[in-house]
């Protein structure tokens, strides 16, 4: 599983050599950056490890040594423009609400949180709301991003630490209402937002209170989820 951290200002400088080039040598990186071979190969391992940039081995005609070509992933012009998103998508939102009205609105959440849950659905097996809860948390820890779950008395809660959806906020709460109905559709329970990171909470929390083995059909039932908001008490951290 690709973990994708923090890059560094030569990782970063190596990444734009590469967006949008052809592939280049270890020796053209070592040239364009005029740091040493040890820090550009340290850079390329940590990229490569990350997902960011791919080699490929080079056999030269003759008895010429192979050579290893280095070219960025889409991921990494994702991550090079990926704020350029929190413009983009809000003027989505905006344009879709005023053109579209609320009916097709609702359509549009329902849609994009059901696709939302089946990525990780078709990667969960239990059927009991608690354990797939922890499923959950597990396969987005595995990914690198931050979550943990845990019981709360007759709750159980799990908190968002790391948000994909920060930087989709339009100002309406659209995205938080995929987010939350994505959450019921995973877990199959009723699920509420009852801390949110928009509105000064370290993070998001959200809280669900089904009976164990007692599966809902979300799609039919997500327009009376409940909505609490009384604060929880924390306890431990089962996973992380």
């Amino acid at each position: 599983m690709i973990i994708r951290n923090s890059i560094s200002a030569v990782g970063s400088r190596i990444m734009r050599l590469l967006i949008g080039q052809c592939p280049k040598t270890m020796s053209e990186l070592i040239e364009a950056t005029g740091v040493t071979r040890t820090a550009v190969s340290e850079q390329l391992n940590e990229l490569i490890s990350a997902g960011y940039i791919q080699q490929k081995l080079e056999r030269l005609p003759g008895r010429g040594r192979p050579r290893y070509l280095y070219s960025a992933t889409d991921f990494a012009l994702k991550k090079l423009f990926e704020g350029y998103q929190s413009v983009l998508v809000p003027a989505a939102w905006r344009a879709i609400k005023k053109h579209c009205g609320e009916e097709v609105m609702t359509k549009v959440v329902d849609e994009i949180s059901s696709e939302l849950a089946e990525h990780f659905n078709r990667q969960i097996e239990s059927n009991i709301p608690e354990e797939r809860l922890q499923e959950y948390t597990d396969i987005i820890c595995r990914s690198g991003r931050l979550g943990a779950c845990r019981v709360e008395g007759e709750h159980s809660e799990f908190d968002k630490l790391s948000c994909p959806f920060v930087s989709m906020y339009d100002g309406s709460g659209i995205v938080c209402d995929i987010d939350e109905l994505a959450m019921s559709k995973i877990v199959k329970a009723p699920v509420a937002r009852i801390r949110c990171r928009l509105e000064g909470d370290p993070c998001c929390t959200f809280r669900f209170t089904k009976k164990p083995g007692d599966l809902i059909d979300i799609d039919a039932e997500h327009d009376t989820i409940p909505t609490e908001h009384s604060p929880a008490k924390r306890i431990g951290i089962d996973s992380i």
